[in-house]
């Protein structure tokens, strides 16, 4: 597909992407219009984990670092957090666990020791307050269980050094109840409480130590949560977004639309254009119809000969002219698919230009189901088709069956009265005789036939005639229709010399014939009144000159139609 076809596409399709377009983008307005806004407090915490020699941290420190904020982050959202972060907060009857557990967020930062935090609440106070309180109970949490572990072995040695402490001030009590006697067995005994004291005191000196020691591990091994960025309440809410919603939805209203085009033109299976009619056959198109605005009844070629219409039906007449130059085609049948898609509009169209060049036409009703050209002619329908089929014998003069119409060289056999048989008599001898006879007189037979995939009829005729032509209503009939008249004309050895494509929308690509028609017309109508403010000697040798053209033209085209009928 080109991209004029689709751009063609877009131009027919724009009302559906235009619905749907407002359609999807009112109804996210609408419905984000009224849901409550909800706003989000964040906050970023940085998890420090402690090294014995921090000068000597390698990259396994980084990556268990890294894994320490990701578990750190899986805790946060637990329900004893949850639980303990609303209690402090005092907002027990404003907020549930499972309500802040479904509106709590908490993501690493990749690469980073960093954790952000994200409570989401109507209320933006509410969200703040619960987004700074649990990172507040977190790190009681994790202190409590970093060390309890170490609390036992503290308390251990802290009641060593009570002891020796006590054991020291009795031995240093002791000593001093000896005073200052000389004698030897008081030098004896102080010697020994001496003795005693300093094994006292230095193993007091090796315990409180080791109470230092352990307490500097547990400082060094503590991990440390530290908030770095605090809770604000927002000023602005995160959802709804309402013009985003609403952007997002024409967006997707506007692509569901043009995917619905899309689909419905990819299961149409309707003939609209000439390519398709070219694609699907090998059987020429010899004019585009447009739509007419006045209605598709009319005989357009005689009431507005001047019309783009009018001269479409001209063009088909050429095409006509030139479908068989050898053999000239006297005798031509107009049928077409279904009902109601144009073929007697077309007959009588046809008939009429032709006409006009100068052949005498007699335009013959062959619907002996539903004729029409009676009412289309305003004449009445009284013996008609059927009556001279119906003759025992062909007279000399059957002129008084044919009507002459408002056109000059056209006259019109109208079916007559409706038979029990329609298919026997338009395939009986008394028919090809009929035409014979009429041949003698006139130059082209048009048989206005009934729709060929109702009835035989068209088939029939085909079968004994010069031409057929098929019209073709555009956008209504589908392709496997067209495909099957075409098939039943070709086993019987129909001349399928073209197909006619009416009502064309001019909208279309293959609709600048019109379109360049109309200017060259529009471009005479100027000049036209132009030329009425001018001297009416001057307009009366401007018409004279024009009349002399036309009828020129006309003669030039008589002589043409005259060569190729010959």
């Amino acid at each position: 597909m080109e991209l004029r076809q689709y751009w063609d596409l877009f131009k027919k399709w724009l009302w559906l992407i235009a619905l749907t377009t407002i359609i999807a983008g009112a109804a996210a307005f609408f419905f984000s219009s009224r849901q409550t806004p909800i706003y989000r407090a964040s906050v970023r915490l940085l998890v420090s984990q402690s090294v014995s020699n921090s000068a000597s941290m390698q990259y396994a420190d980084i990556l268990a670092a890294e894994r320490l904020s990701s578990t750190y982050a899986q805790m946060l959202t637990a329900r004893p957090m949850l639980e303990a972060a609303i209690a402090k907060a005092g907002l027990e009857g404003v907020v549930t666990p499972e309500e802040l557990a479904g509106s709590i967020s908490v993501q690493p930062v990749r690469d980073t020791q960093l954790i952000d935090l994200h409570v989401e609440h109507p209320d933006p106070v509410v969200a703040a307050k619960l987004a700074n309180t649990l990172p507040e109970v977190f790190v009681e949490f994790t202190n409590q269980q970093q060390t309890a572990r170490y609390q036992e072995l503290k308390q251990s040695l802290q009641t060593q050094l009570e002891q020796l402490s006590e054991e020291i001030q009795a031995t240093d009590s002791r000593l001093q109840q000896l005073g200052d006697a000389t004698d030897a067995e008081t030098t004896s005994r102080r010697t020994i409480l001496e003795d005693r004291l300093a094994q006292y005191r230095s193993t007091y000196g090796n315990v409180l130590a080791q109470l230092e020691n352990i307490r500097l591990a547990e400082a060094n091994a503590l991990d440390t949560i530290t908030v770095v960025e605090p809770a604000t309440p927002p000023e602005h809410p995160v959802r709804p977004r309402v013009l985003m919603n609403t952007f997002l939805a024409v967006i997707v209203g506007g692509m569901i639309g043009l995917g619905a085009a899309f689909l419905i033109e990819y299961l149409d299976d309707t003939v609209k254009t000439p390519d398709d009619i070219s694609r699907i056959s090998n059987v020429s198109t010899l004019g585009i119809i447009a739509k007419s605005k006045r209605g598709d009844d009319g005989i357009v070629a005689l009431e507005d000969p001047r019309s783009p219409i009018a001269e479409a039906y001209r063009t088909v007449r050429t095409g006509i002219q030139f479908a068989s130059i050898d053999k000239p085609l006297r005798t031509l049948v107009v049928t077409s698919a279904g009902p109601g898609e144009g073929k007697s509009t077309t007959a009588a169209n046809l008939a009429v230009v032709i006409a006009q060049a100068g052949k005498k036409v007699v335009l013959i009703d062959a619907d002996l189901r539903k004729p029409t050209q009676h009412k289309r002619w305003k004449l009445p329908n009284t013996v008609g088709l059927t009556g001279a089929l119906l003759m025992d014998e062909l007279s000399d003069n059957l002129d008084y069956l044919l009507t002459p119409t408002q056109v000059e060289n056209l006259w019109l056999l109208t079916s007559g009265q409706l038979p029990h048989n329609p298919s026997e008599l338009l395939g009986s001898h008394k028919l090809l005789e009929l035409t014979e006879y009429l041949l003698r007189s006139y130059d082209i037979l048009i048989f206005d036939s009934p729709p060929a995939l109702a009835v035989t009829d068209p088939v029939v005729l085909g079968r004994n005639m010069d031409g057929v032509i098929v019209v073709v209503d555009s956008g209504s009939t589908r392709e496997p229709a067209l495909v099957h008249v075409l098939s039943e004309m070709e086993k019987v050895s129909a001349n399928v010399i073209g197909i006619v494509l009416n009502r064309y929308r001019r909208g279309r690509s293959a609709g600048y014939y019109y379109y360049y028609y109309d200017r060259y017309y529009s471009d005479d109508d100027k000049s036209s009144s132009q030329e009425k403010g001018d001297r009416g000697h001057g307009d009366g040798h401007r018409k004279s000159r024009r009349r002399k053209s036309r009828g020129a033209e006309k003669g030039w085209l008589s002589r043409q139609f005259s060569r190729f009928s010959r």
